[in-house]
């Protein structure tokens, strides 16, 4: 069968190995760069600082004795970790250096950063400066990500001297080893197309370690209480008790989150193609099947309970419910059901990340559906661990089943979608070993983020780390 021929009146000219010095370059960047490139990545960047606030307000909405003190948390952190990728951040992770863990010198104060060609290994380039912008966005919101920690633990000040020590050599370093050219992660080939492993997995397990830290010295306080029989301050005291959400905050946290999400996965191309196009897409399809998935869920379980509640109150001959005790329930489950469908979207998106330039939109839903499941389960897990907001299992546990996802339906046709992009691809394309690629670049992650997070409290409370101080919930008031 002949294929169809499509006739274009004028096409865009486009010019291949051209050299110029930086000084030709200045004098003239449209002979060198795509300005739709330029326009979209800087309308990306700004999308993704959207999403501080959102997750700000996402936080706010599920922590309503301290709603101020999240919102303004993850605002107050990406001002900090703004300063900090300006000074010395953004040349640990993508300064050239020869080193596949940390970055060399040569863009400290962003020196020398300006209109240098970098991104696309063989297709269009960007002005080094875009390129740093658009990254540094990315930093902000991982730090702010992590922020959720702190709630009911620690005061704002602590933190932010916290934030310098844990972007430089956590978030740096990571960020390095997956995109940097000389990164360890990237040269083994691993695929992350917009952060699952810098991001997502390094900012929830850097959140579990922040929590377990917390819950530790909360231990050893209660154990000197019971040894000069006083009374211990319980564990519930930190943990967000379920039923005081302010949903309309959640809902609008969401949705600024999943406005923010096209332009972090869809400013990971690098530029205006369609290869964007096609991550936005199993963005939102993504998006939309978790938070489906989560809230159908939390229905199934919402009718069980219901049941066993009525099974209960016959066995101990209880009349039925009353129209309004029934209306209650519904109010009740109709409420938990709106913020299942919330975190289950942030869920799928979150499992979507690594794969969204990677993959056809026809797998994306199965992300969504995974990643929404997946994280709904590890939920208890995080209260468990004294993760209140759930940050290890809505962001670890979903990018770490995003990483392996990937693995599976990476598709070479998608990538070659930007024009100059080609990857052997994943199991679709009989490249078996990419599973054990992808699953050594999540673990090592998890491991360093959670070690070196765990180090910098302990540095930073080495004077009462050998006394029990007492633990002070931190609330709005």
């Amino acid at each position: 069968m002949e294929a169809t021929q499509y006739h274009f009146d004028v096409v865009p000219k486009r010019d291949s190995d051209v050299s110029a010095t930086e000084e030709q370059i200045r004098q003239h960047p449209p002979s060198y760069y795509d300005g739709a490139d330029l326009v979209w990545m800087m309308i990306c960047s700004a999308l993704v600082f959207l999403m501080v606030p959102g997750i700000g307000l996402h936080y706010s909405g599920t922590s309503r004795k301290a709603n101020v003190y999240m919102v303004w948390q993850p605002v107050i952190t990406a001002s900090t970790v703004a300063l900090v990728w300006f000074l010395w951040g953004y040349a640990i992770a993508f300064s050239p250096s020869g080193s596949g863990f940390w970055g060399g010198s040569t863009g400290i104060v962003l020196h020398g950063v300006l209109v240098k060609p970098v991104g696309n290994a063989r297709g269009p380039k960007l002005p080094e400066l875009v390129y740093a912008l658009f990254q540094g966005m990315f930093a902000c919101f991982t730090a702010s990500v992590v922020s959720g920690a702190t709630i009911y633990k620690q005061r704002t000040f602590k933190w932010l001297v916290f934030t310098v020590f844990w972007v430089t050599l956590v978030y740096c370093p990571i960020a390095h080893s997956s995109w940097s050219p000389d990164g360890w992660a990237n040269k083994a080939g691993a695929l992350d197309f917009a952060g699952g492993t810098p991001v997502h997995i390094t900012a929830g397990t850097s959140a579990l370690a922040y929590a377990l830290f917390y819950r530790l010295q909360l231990h050893r306080w209660n154990r000197t209480e019971r040894k000069a029989n006083r009374s211990e301050k319980p564990v519930a005291n930190w943990i967000q008790r379920e039923g005081r959400e302010h949903v309309p905050t959640v809902v609008i946290g969401t949705i600024l989150l999943w406005i923010g999400w096209f332009g972090f996965n869809g400013g990971s191309a690098l530029g205006a193609n369609m290869r964007a196009v096609s991550a936005i897409f199993s963005t939102n399809l993504a998006a939309c099947a978790g938070g489906i998935s989560a809230s159908l869920l939390d229905d199934i379980y919402s009718r069980a309970k219901m049941v066993e509640i009525r099974e209960e109150r016959r066995k101990s001959n209880l009349p039925p419910f009353t129209p309004a005790e029934l209306d209650d329930f519904r109010h009740k489950f109709f409420k938990s059901m709106i913020l299942s469908f919330c975190n289950g979207a942030v869920a799928g998106m979150v499992t979507v990340t690594p794969a969204a330039g990677y993959i056809s939109p026809y797998f994306a839903p199965l992300f969504g559906l995974f990643g929404a499941i997946s994280s709904a389960y590890a939920s208890r897990l995080s209260k468990y661990l004294f993760d209140s907001l759930d940050i290890f299992a809505m962001h670890t546990v979903s990018g770490f089943v995003g990483m392996v996802l990937t693995a599976f339906f990476a598709d070479a046709g998608v990538v070659a979608l930007d024009g100059y992009n080609s990857i052997p691809g994943g199991f679709i394309n009989h490249h078996f070993v990419q599973v054990a690629t992808q699953l050594v670049d999540a673990v090592a992650a998890m491991a360093y983020s959670f070690s070196v997070t765990f180090l910098i409290l302990c540095f930073m409370h080495f004077r009462t780390w050998f006394k029990s101080r007492e633990p002070i919930l931190v609330l709005d008031s």
